[in-house]
Order: structure tokens, then sequence, then C-alpha cells
């Protein structure tokens, strides 16, 4: 059974490719089809760290600042209405807090819980896709060297 989440299951699509890539590109010659096999998976490996990147850790980056400008006016919106002047201050007991204090509390609160779930949510089996760039590197560099020792 596999597992992904999001956009996670593009290291598999990728690692299909490659593999038909240097198969392709090895023609009939049997001795170089691991070299070439092996050169299309690191090629992949390094395609997958940076969709990886761009989709776990880029992109977020965006959708977070949009979402933070535009609940930030929400929220100005709610002080000046009113909504946060009768909150008690947890620091001087007896006392109101400050609204713009509170809504600016809110508002780290709720960014703290979107921020997590933006980031890292195009996984393959729990793992962050651009970590199996490394898997793939690993195992184009075990497929080149048992292409080029001799049997």
């Amino acid at each position: 059974m596999i597992i992904w989440r999001g956009w996670g299951a593009i290291p598999i699509g990728i690692t299909a490719i490659c593999v038909g890539l240097g198969i392709a590109m090895a023609g009939g010659n049997v001795q170089v089809r691991g070299v070439f096999i092996g050169l299309m998976l690191i090629a992949g490996g390094v395609a997958t760290w940076f969709i990886g990147q761009h989709l776990n850790q880029t992109k977020p980056v965006t959708e977070f600042d949009a979402w933070h400008a535009k609940r930030r006016t929400e929220i100005a919106a709610m002080v000046q209405a009113g909504h946060y002047s009768n909150v008690p201050d947890p620091q001087r007991p007896g006392q109101l807090a400050e609204p713009w204090s509170v809504g600016q509390y809110v508002l780290d609160q709720e960014g703290s819980r979107v921020r997590n779930v933006l980031y890292n949510r195009h996984s393959l089996f729990f793992v962050p896709m651009q970590y199996f760039s490394f898997l793939m590197g690993a195992g184009g560099l075990v497929s080149m060297i048992s292409a080029l020792i001799p049997r």
C-alpha cells in the first residue's frame, strides 16, 4: 500500500520516467544500461529535490503571507468593531486587556497553526517528497557502480 499526501507521489513517477529513459538511452547495449539508468536517477533526484523544495518550502511562504495579510485586516476590523474590548487581562487580574494586543495574540496563535499545516504537506510514506531525492541519487550511484563492476 502506497501512502501519500498532496503531490507526494511525484517521486514515484519521476523514478519510473528516469528508469525508462535510461533504458531507452542505452538502446540494446545491456552493458551500459545501468550507467544510463544511474545517470537518469541522479538527474531525477535533483529534479525531485527542487520540485519538493518548491511545493513544501517556497510556495507555502507566499500562501502564508497572503493569508496573514487578509487575516490581519479581518482582525483589525473586529478590533475596531469592539469584539475584543471586554477581554480580561491574564497578566493584570481585574483589568481589561488592550484590544489590539488581544487581536495580535489571536493572529499569532492562528498563524502558528496555519504555518504548520502549510509546510511539508506533500509527502510519501510520511516523508516530505524532497528527501526522496537522496534515495534516488543513492540508487543511481548503486546502479552505475554495479554496471561498471565486471562480472
